[in-house]
This record gives C-alpha cells, sequence and structure tokens, in this order.
C-alpha cells in the first residue's frame, strides 16, 4: 500500500530534522577539535555545515512544494571536550552513513512520485559520495588531508 502524503510529509520532516542536527552536531565538533590537521579539519566541517543546511532547506522546499509548512523538531544532546580530527572524522562517517542509510529506505516509499524519486535519488548520490570522501581520508593512516571540492 502506497503511502499516504501525511505519511510522506512526516517522513520528510524526519528527514530534514537529520540533516539539521548533522548540522549543529558539526557546528560542535569543530570547536572540539584539537591537534594534528585540526585546521584542515576545520575546513572540513565548515564545509560540512553548510553541506547539512542545504540538504535540510532542500528538504523543506519539497515539504512545501507540497503544500505543507516544515516541521522542525529536534532533540539532540552533544557531546563536550576535544577530540582529535581522526575522531572528528570517524563520527562524521557515522552521521553521514545514517543520512545515506535513512535516504535509502525512504526510497522505496516514494517510487513513482514525479518530484520526490528523483529528488531522493540525488540526496542518495551526494550522501554515498559523503561517505566514500570521508572512508578514503580514514584509510589513509596519519595524513589527514582533506580535499574541499570548489563549488561543493
Amino acid at each position: 500500500m502506497a503511502p499516504t502524503e501525511a505519511e510522506l510529509i512526516d517522513d520528510l520532516n524526519r528527514l530534514m530534522a537529520e540533516e539539521a542536527e548533522a548540522c549543529l552536531r558539526y557546528f560542535q565538533i569543530r570547536f572540539r577539535l584539537r591537534g594534528r590537521g585540526r585546521e584542515t579539519a576545520e575546513k572540513f566541517f565548515d564545509e560540512a555545515i553548510k553541506e547539512t543546511l542545504e540538504h535540510a532547506d532542500a528538504i523543506a522546499k519539497q515539504i512545501h512544494a507540497l503544500g505543507h509548512v516544515p516541521s522542525l523538531q529536534i532533540n539532540v544532546s552533544l557531546d563536550e571536550g576535544p577530540m582529535t580530527p581522526d575522531d572528528a572524522l570517524a563520527e562524521a562517517l557515522e552521521v553521514e552513513t545514517a543520512a545515506l542509510d535513512a535516504y535509502q529506505d525512504f526510497l522505496p516509499r516514494v517510487a513513482g512520485h514525479a518530484t520526490l524519486e528523483p529528488f531522493i535519488r540525488q540526496q542518495i548520490a551526494i550522501e554515498t559520495e559523503h561517505v566514500q570522501d570521508i572512508q578514503d581520508v580514514l584509510r589513509a593512516p596519519g595524513n589527514l588531508t582533506l580535499v574541499i571540492k570548489p563549488g561543493a
């Protein structure tokens, strides 16, 4: 049975909240960074903050295009204390993997929808690239080399 529009909107609101939560998490992580590679990692997290906010905004626009008002509900508790760039990237990998999983889980619910299916497929491609980029950096032991893509 196909989901109702109300169910799709609930799911979109949840995805939007997850992106907004990731933005807040990355904001906090950026200020917790200590040690070698901190400045490079800060640049990565600056970009990640922008990207997650852009993702939340894109989802909000989808909700609005469907004739609804986005509803943001976030309940987040963030850790404190210093963290190394490697630990921060490992946490970012968890966040990005969770986002990828959420979009992949949502895709069958929008199969055949003229606007939502292509949008969710695009988000899956973006999140897949994020996961792969972070994995590549983490695989290079002792070499924190993050490349911020132009226009990203």
